[in-house]
């Protein structure tokens, strides 16, 4: 008796949900802050089982009833039938993830008709108000992001640049809203172009920790401390701090996910933040990514009593060989840098700098009118990889402290490219039938990777303060041999 009545009292609670959904809805700290939260893009970035989707689902449910709690900012409450579009990076997340979430909170007597795939999948939900939620997968083809208008747009998991950016279109005359929920895991792109620029007034980002989810309706506990420490012990440890507290630290494909722009990147003495400034006598060494093409890339560094790097500054520049020497030798001398060392791309240095020249681009480098001597970079990727990964390392887990630390640094605002270069250094992704047999580690995507080649050369040759003060000044070098 006690089982059966127990049975119905459950059958009739989850008719009362169906009926009266967000009633039901109790959010957590986390998502009521987000929730509350004026801007026009926002993003909830979290681990596994964090309440992003349903902090997601409950968004457009609030939009398309426009019953909104009171502690709902008015600046975000919609008065009209509104236009929606959900993105999703494949319909079974729809299927699994999406529809539940929005049948389980969407009072049923608002929805008039569900559209589906010819493959059984939900692609546009109508609500009796005239209001519609379209359903859109990163697999389509970008010209179906352009083609419409909407007042919300709700991407579940990382989106792809290009799609994002259509419906960014597609939001203007509607001064629409952007709602974004993600594990980081892929896209390295919404880092750096929507996180780090969040401000909290046009852009806010959220970033929640599993453990903000351990509890839901009146207390009931649905995920345990328990459960979640199985669920950790289980994940392998480069993914751990991503699936657990949603931190950018994994970006799959990313050569260099230990980046982190509020770490490694500093400004001058008259700005705020970091605060550094190059000091003589302190060495510097100058590493050139040469091309006969695109254009030259050189990045300065000095080196402090603590073996610490710092890339001073970047050099981009179109020309000659001799212009580039010029340039270079200008360069240096307005800096007041100490130059004590050069390196050079291996391949390219070697290279004859005439098609059957006899002389390489090193010694023509080396020849007058304006002479610069630079040596032979180790060319080994791996290894240099795994050096540029061992300067930017410090434990995330801990506070920044003197034995806590990364060993390399970037100037912010005269290394931009270089900058962008490393921090969006990304492995090819295998395609087609051979792809399981080759690890996505040995190919790079050939592009803007000329920055990272430079700090890859810098880190293999694991330059220190006292080696490079055993070494005669290279203007003084240069003098000698001419």
């Amino acid at each position: 008796m006690g089982a059966f009545l127990k049975s119905d009292l459950e059958h009739r609670l989850s008719v009362l949900k169906r009926q009266e959904g967000m009633s039901w809805y109790v959010p957590n700290q986390m998502q009521l802050r987000a929730h509350q939260c004026a801007a026009r893009t926002i993003l909830y970035v979290g681990g596994n089982r964090s309440g992003k989707s349903t902090w997601g689902a409950m968004e457009l449910c609030f939009h398309l009833t426009r019953e909104y709690p009171d502690w709902f900012p008015m600046e975000r409450r919609l008065t009209h039938p509104i236009k929606a579009v959900v993105v999703c990076t494949e319909f079974p997340i729809v299927e699994r993830v999406i529809e539940p979430k929005l049948m389980a909170y969407l009072p049923h007597a608002y929805i008039a008709k569900r559209r589906r795939t010819p493959q059984g999948y939900l692609s546009r939900m109508i609500c009796k108000d005239g209001s519609t939620v379209d359903f859109l997968t990163s697999e389509m083809d970008d010209m179906a992001f352009e083609s419409a208008d909407w007042d919300v747009y709700w991407g579940d998991e990382p989106q792809k640049k290009t799609k994002y950016y259509a419906i960014q279109r597609g939001l203007v005359d509607r001064k629409g809203m952007t709602l974004l929920t993600f594990t980081p895991l892929t896209e390295p792109w919404i880092k750096e172009e929507l996180v780090d620029k969040a401000d909290g007034q046009k852009v806010a980002c959220f970033t929640v920790n599993i453990r903000d989810n351990k509890f839901t309706i009146q207390g009931e506990p649905i995920l345990t401390e328990d459960a979640i420490q199985e669920f950790e012990a289980k994940l392998p440890e480069d993914v751990k701090l991503t699936r657990i507290s949603g931190q950018f630290f994994h970006l799959r494909g990313l050569v260099y996910p230990e980046y982190d722009s509020h770490v490694h990147e500093w400004v001058d003495c008259n700005e705020p933040g970091r605060v550094l400034k190059y000091q003589y006598p302190d060495p510097v060494v100058c590493v050139l990514d040469p091309h006969d093409r695109l254009p030259h890339h050189a990045i300065w560094v000095w080196v402090d009593r603590q073996d610490n790097l710092f890339v001073d500054r970047e050099l981009i520049f179109h020309g000659t060989l001799k212009e580039l020497a010029q340039k270079l030798l200008v360069t240096e001398a307005q800096a007041g840098y100490r130059m004590k060392r050069r390196l050079i791309d291996p391949n390219f240095g070697r290279k004859p700098q005439q098609v059957g020249g006899a002389f390489s681009v090193i010694q023509e480098l080396a020849s007058k009118p304006y002479p610069i001597a630079f040596g032979e970079a180790a060319d080994d990727k791996e290894l240099g990889r795994a050096m540029v990964k061992r300067y930017l390392h410090y434990d995330r887990q801990k506070p920044l402290s003197v034995t806590n630390s990364p060993k390399l640094y970037f100037h912010k605002a005269r290394c931009v490219q270089t900058i962008h270069s490393v921090r969006n250094h990304q492995y090819d992704e295998w395609r087609g039938a051979g792809k399981d047999d080759r690890d996505p580690k040995e190919v790079d995507k050939q592009k803007d990777t000329h920055g990272a080649d430079c700090i890859r050369y810098l880190c293999i040759s694991h330059p220190t303060f006292d080696r490079l003060m055993m070494k005669e000044d290279v203007f003084q070098l240069e003098a000698a041999a001419y």
